[in-house]
């Protein structure tokens, strides 16, 4: 009897010690959830960060669990963002995908067909699976996608671009904090998620955030050594965790192979307990804002929307605005131009300065100083965007302030009078250099510029602009010796037409010059429109520089365009015919089109630009939005 019950226990044992050590095991240190909305042109990029994750994979102390939705787009020469390739053993598939991501492979647990990953129900649903099946210390949530700052994260093309907005962000996030309590880190592998709006809307159910202020470059964060150095300290708590990501985005950016990708890049660690007195340091400066205002009534506006527009601005490329803009930058900005609001200012610096613990940024934005903020410069553009119905519209007084600004602009109409343009000569020989001056009548300028333009028939095509400013009598003045900035292939060279011009580094003297241009992929027939940037030296008597990136901006979602060895790129004018009428050209001609070799060089020149006649003038924009040109007619010889 006491053998056969010897016998009993030990079959017990033998059954259940297996399932009592499962479930005693501790929990790993780290579960991060990756959810991928790849069902769009940044497929391509984001499945090279899968295989970068696979290189390091899950451990008995690290979870890496992803939802990863794929485009049913194949690879052609009109879809180049989109792979049809199998990742990590698994065949292409267009569906969204539950996966356990380990060394070398992807450990399928569920296909989830096609989902909609704007749906924040299948965000909700993902981080109750995760976190049931994979309990840890500490769980991060990454998103992989397009990003706007405050609008929203994702765009799912199968389901028409759908994202996750600032107003259904917070329910997911509730539903999670209530059940797990806060998430220790929320990461935005995407463009412009280091904004005020968002941290205030993630701030309560979240510890530490990494975002971008700017626009990501198209490869994004650099998994292998970020996952390699969580794998060698697992312990990590989620500051440290946060400032793995940044280090190695920015060794990844600065490295040789990928230096021209750096010039635009940031990335901050926030710590999302700071970000409450933050909202509060806003509203009083905000407060503080309006009482200028009041007290001075227009002039006083001006002086704010100045401060404005020496701050540094993020997602403004080409004529897309996302109107984001350096908290700290504005906050330094109005001390200047209101003193009394100087305590206010001083709050809001110390504030952004207490919530960002890290952060990187690349030459074009060395001011940057890790959050932004909205500041549209029209009202049309606040009341018709949605801001408004959002949870952090009414948590603090920076849209009050935004509404008094606009009131006082709004009703402002009239445009710029320029007085008295002329040319110090209009028969322009070789070595000559003209001078070009004209009377502003308006004391509210937000931007002048210096315009060439070729005048052709019926037509004037506008070559591009420099900006220039008014004197502290209202002149503007600027000279011009027959020459204009060209990109060159190594074969052909064609004026550049530039719509953008910003000085980086004033003892370097150089500039970050915007070009509107067109690219045709290789074995493509669709020319798109992109935005080109050129790092230009002045420092010699003949400016150059070279090509660093390119943008492209489809339904509103940016993404940088990497060029390839065959691809043709023509750049784009502005015509305006007689009745005043605009539309951007670009030459069908071969001899005029820039073919990309396998080095990706375009170089940009000051040349001399052919015989003709021309116009050169002044474009003036007030605060208001109005606008006003005069040009003088030249000829070239």
């Amino acid at each position: 009897m006491k053998n056969r019950f010897a016998i009993l226990i030990f079959a017990v044992l033998i059954v259940f010690l297996p399932r009592l050590a499962l479930a005693q095991a501790a929990p790993a240190e780290w579960t991060l959830m990756f959810y991928m909305d790849s069902d769009n042109n940044l497929e391509a990029p984001q499945m090279q960060d899968i295989q970068e994750m696979m290189a390091v994979g899950s451990s008995a102390k690290i979870n890496l669990i992803a939802l990863i939705d794929r485009s049913e787009k194949g690879e052609t020469p009109e879809d180049r963002g989109y792979t049809n390739r199998p990742v990590g053993g698994l065949k292409n598939w267009s569906t969204a995908k539950y996966v356990v991501i380990e060394k070398g492979k992807l450990r399928e647990l569920a296909d989830w067909g096609e989902v909609n990953m704007g749906d924040p129900a299948n965000l909700t649903k993902f981080l109750n699976t995760a976190t049931k099946q994979f309990p840890a210390k500490r769980y991060g949530l990454v998103f992989g996608d397009h990003g706007a700052g405050w609008p929203g994260i994702l765009s799912d093309e199968s389901a028409g671009g759908d994202g996750i907005d600032m107003s259904e962000m917070p329910v997911v996030l509730k539903d999670y904090a209530s059940r797990m309590g806060k998430l220790d880190l929320i990461g935005f592998d995407a463009c412009l998620m280091s904004n005020f709006e968002v941290t205030r809307t993630v701030a309560p159910y979240a510890k530490t955030m990494v975002a971008s202020e700017e626009l990501e470059p198209g490869d994004g964060w650099n998994y292998t050594p970020l996952l390699t150095k969580l794998t060698q300290n697992p312990e990590m708590d989620s500051f440290a965790l946060g400032r793995a990501i940044v280090d190695t985005f920015r060794d990844f950016y600065t490295s040789p192979a990928e230096r021209e990708h750096s010039q635009f890049i940031t990335l901050a660690v926030i710590d999302l307990s700071k970000i409450d007195a933050l909202a509060s340091a806003i509203s009083d400066l905000a407060i503080a804002n309006q009482g200028f205002i009041k007290a001075g009534g227009k002039p006083n506006v001006i002086k704010v929307a100045q401060a404005r527009a020496k701050s540094d601005e993020f997602g403004k490329h080409g004529e897309a605005s996302f109107y984001n803009f350096d908290i700290v930058n504005y906050a330094e900005n109005i001390k200047v131009q209101a003193p009394d609001a100087a305590k206010a200012a001083d709050a809001v610096i110390a504030g952004v300065k207490a919530a960002v613990v890290y952060k990187v940024v690349g030459p074009t934005h060395l001011r940057s100083n890790g959050l932004s903020i909205f500041f549209p410069a029209k009202k049309d553009v606040l009341l018709g965007s949605g801001y408004d119905k959002n949870p952090f519209f009414m948590s603090f007084k920076w849209p009050v302030l935004l509404g008094e600004i606009f009131g006082l602009l709004g009703a402002d109409t009239q445009p710029p009078q320029i007085q008295n343009v002329q040319s110090s000569n209009t028969n322009i020989g070789k070595d000559d250099i003209v001078e070009v001056t004209a009377k502003v009548n308006a004391d509210d300028i937000d931007e002048a510029t210096f315009v060439l333009a070729r005048n052709e028939k019926d037509v004037t095509i506008i070559i591009g602009q420099i900006p220039t400013a008014p004197d502290e009598k209202g002149i503007l003045h600027e000279t011009w010796d027959g020459s204009w900035f060209t990109i060159s292939d190594g074969k052909n060279q064609q004026i550049c037409p530039v719509t953008g011009f910003e000085e980086l580094d004033e003892a370097k003297d150089e500039y970050m010059i915007e070009v509107p241009a067109q690219i045709r992929y290789k074995g493509g027939k669709q020319w798109r429109d992109i935005t080109m940037y050129f790092v230009v030296d002045f420092k010699q008597t003949d400016a150059k520089g070279e090509f660093v990136s390119a943008f492209e901006f489809v339904k509103g979602n940016p993404r940088e365009i990497d060029f390839e060895n065959g691809d043709d790129v023509r750049p784009v004018y502005v015509a305006v015919n007689a009745k005043g009428e605009t539309k951007d050209i670009a030459s069908s001609d071969p001899a005029e089109i820039l073919h990309i070799g396998k080095d990706n060089d375009l170089l940009i020149s000051n040349e001399d630009v052919p015989a003709g006649n021309y116009s050169i003038g002044f474009l003036v924009t007030d605060y208001s939005g109005n606008t006003s040109d005069k040009f003088v007619d030249v000829t070239l010889k």
